[in-house]
């Protein structure tokens, strides 16, 4: 038996989650989170620095929620996202772990933040029960779309992979954000461009940049397009109609989506996996899951429960349940060390 207490701080959420594990089986005892959108939704997007701030206040509330019912001194081990993420956040979660850990005299388990993503898809969100961990088939292709991520990988087994590609300039949601921002929605972009698109139709053509070069990914271009594009329809009929926005939400969407879908199936053809794995924030969008589920009928296709796509604690505890298995992951307190950017 072994407590594993995930600690999550790489950007705009905190979380904090306990989580018990024997064997090929984990229970997931509690599971803390606060967002931080109200914080920064007045500015259209994720404050570094307010991040930050929310994180030193919001981190030790969420652990007093476990102290209440739970004595930490039986946990064996912390696990912390160390990146990449913002490095205001990153440091923050950075200082409360590592007083944490010296005050309980605890290891500490680095967890990268895109491989949580990864090991997310292993398990389901739910409290209190014990449950097996998926038993998936490698070789796997992973996804990993989020706000500040568009990667993919071909993974040998969950501890050997390869990157293939990676987004050479704006991630998928970091498009979504700046798309929905043209259209004068709020923030997060992700989900209000997932609610427009469901009543519009994709009629506006827009580019998808990169197509046969390689497995990068690259969505500035398609930003760009699709702010040029805002401006000419608004020269012609002036202010955008409810209509206009829907279907122009519809075409941004749809082609974002058609990018990552064909660059996964030129992996799946090149590669030959046996599952496929689609995860991270953008992935809660149901538009994209029934997309790529169209696109690969015969393929196991593994996401993460919608609650898991984004950051959180739970990511971060069962990967750390995971590497356990290499001991030479488990750190001292001092020799914690985060970075901003993949390594």
């Amino acid at each position: 038996m072994v407590y594993i207490l995930g600690i999550e701080s790489t950007c705009d959420e905190s979380g904090i989650c306990l989580l018990e594990g024997k064997e090929k089986k984990v229970r997931i005892l509690a599971n803390e989170l606060r967002s931080q959108i109200k914080v920064h939704s007045p500015y259209g997007g994720i404050v570094p620095i307010l991040a930050a701030r929310e994180h030193k206040k919001n981190l030790p509330l969420l652990l007093e929620n476990i102290k209440n019912f739970f004595d930490l001194k039986i946990i064996d081990y912390l696990a912390f996202s160390i990146g990449p993420g913002l490095l205001p956040a990153l440091v923050e979660g950075k200082n409360f772990v590592q007083k944490l850990a010296k005050d309980l005299n605890k290891k500490i388990i680095p967890v990268n933040h895109l491989e949580a993503h990864f090991f997310s898809t292993f398990i389901k969100n739910k409290i209190g029960v014990w449950q097996k961990i998926k038993n998936i088939e490698f070789p796997s292709l992973v996804l990993v779309v989020s706000g500040g991520h568009t990667n993919l990988y071909f993974f040998k087994n969950p501890f050997e992979k390869k990157k293939l590609g990676s987004t050479l300039d704006d991630a998928a949601g970091e498009s979504l954000d700046k798309a929905a921002r043209a259209l004068g929605l709020g923030y997060p972009g992700g989900p209000l461009i997932e609610k427009l698109a469901q009543k519009g139709q994709s009629i506006y053509y827009l580019p998808k940049p990169l197509l046969e070069r390689g497995y990068n990914f690259s969505f500035s271009g398609l930003k760009t397009a699709f702010i040029d594009l805002i401006k000419e329809l608004k020269e012609t009929k002036g202010e955008l109609s409810e209509e206009d926005k829907r279907n122009l939400a519809a075409s941004f969407q749809k082609t974002l989506f058609e990018t990552l879908i064909y660059k996964l199936k030129k992996a799946v053809n090149e590669f030959k996996p046996k599952s496929l794995i689609v995860t991270g924030g953008v992935i809660a969008n149901k538009t994209l899951r029934k997309m790529i589920k169209f696109v690969f009928p015969k393929y196991k296709i593994y996401f993460p429960d919608i609650s898991l796509s984004t950051d959180n604690g739970v990511n971060i505890a069962i990967s750390a349940y995971f590497l356990l298995e290499k001991e030479e992951k488990i750190l001292d307190y001092n020799n914690i060390e985060v970075f901003a950017r993949e390594k």
